[in-house]
């Protein structure tokens, strides 16, 4: 049956159009007048005009489909808390219903680091991300007694070293697969923040078991103690800047201490080890161990009391023990 693409106005002159289907045009006009419009044009559809419409109908039959999703995930699936991080080292707040890692990506309703609502629903790609953390809170002050969700790894434990440099131990949710494009990373310490972590492979430097990794430690300490040895470095300073690389603070410190007694006015390694406290005080920060972290701020202050980054975390940590003290006095 002939289709006719039509413009019309109803009775309070508003202008409409639309496409009827009809056995000629006389029949199409009718159709269209017992709608209570009237016709100011009126001819075929050209094969172009059909195949926009029906293009048209299938978008909006889509959209409608996932929306539908959406809404069927929000009533089946708790929010996530998560914080994306990109591979540009850009990071994003926010709240999903349904992470799915077989997707292209996900859709975050974002929120601030304090955790207001946007009002903004934005689409991530997997392939911009290095990692997606669930979290049990956004700036990782969470409440110790409240419950999270917890989940049962069924796979080995695994390193993953990422191309920043930063290296995440945990257990895979399922059994590893070498093929897959990301996977979910439990943390093996269950008092971090982190309930969660989907890892993006392309992220990635490798990905080690135990064994592997400590393989790969040894080669790389035997290659500092090398260059250690045809260097101005002793053999403790050179151990020292590895285990402060591969984030491992306390053992850090304990190699540049170790150094200052064959250098003890070293300037540089006066400055390592400061650098050293205060990577060790903010581990105690994410630990939610305030007094231990205030205590090693201090110190540095002591050897150094115009450093900036430690003045800033003693008046925050003095804020957050205050705070504490004032909410245990009121329960």
């Amino acid at each position: 049956m002939p289709k006719y693409d039509y413009k019309a106005i109803d009775a309070e002159g508003k202008e409409t159009s639309g496409v009827i289907e009809a056995e000629t045009e006389n029949d199409a006009l009718n159709q269209i007048g017992r709608q209570g419009l009237y016709v100011t044009s009126i001819h075929k559809t050209h094969i172009g005009t059909v195949l926009r419409q029906r293009w048209n109908e299938q978008k909006e039959l889509r959209k409608k489909y996932l929306e539908q999703k959406r809404t069927e995930a929000r009533r089946k699936h708790p929010r996530q808390r998560l914080v994306v991080r990109f591979k540009d080292g850009k990071a994003s707040y926010g709240v999903c219903f349904a992470l799915n890692p077989q997707d292209t990506g996900f859709y975050l309703d974002t929120m601030t680091r304090e955790g207001a609502a946007t009002g903004e629903t934005v689409q991530v790609r997997f392939n911009q991300l290095k990692a997606v953390f669930q979290v049990k809170s956004f700036d990782g002050h969470f409440d110790a007694h409240q419950r999270y969700p917890e989940y049962h790894p069924e796979g080995g434990e695994r390193i993953c070293e990422f191309e920043d440099g930063e290296v995440i131990r945990g257990f895979t949710l399922q059994p590893y697969d070498p093929e897959a494009e990301r996977f979910f990373l439990i943390p093996t310490d269950s008092a971090s923040n982190n309930i969660s972590i989907l890892v993006e492979r392309s992220a990635l430097v490798n990905v080690y078991t135990p064994e592997e990794y400590e393989q790969k430690r040894a080669r790389e300490i035997e290659e500092r103690r090398k260059e250690a040895a045809s260097a101005d470095l002793t053999h403790e300073e050179s151990m020292g800047d590895f285990y402060f690389e591969t984030r491992n603070y306390p053992a850090a410190l304990e190699q540049y201490k170790a150094a200052t007694k064959a250098q003890p006015r070293s300037p540089r390694l006066r400055k390592k080890i400061l650098a050293t406290e205060y990577n060790i005080a903010v581990q105690f920060i994410k630990r939610r161990e305030y007094e231990k972290a205030l205590a090693g701020m201090q110190k540095i202050l002591e050897v150094d009391p115009s450093n900036p980054h430690a003045r800033k975390k003693v008046s925050q940590l003095r804020r957050i023990i205050e705070k504490d003290k004032s909410r245990q006095a009121s329960e």
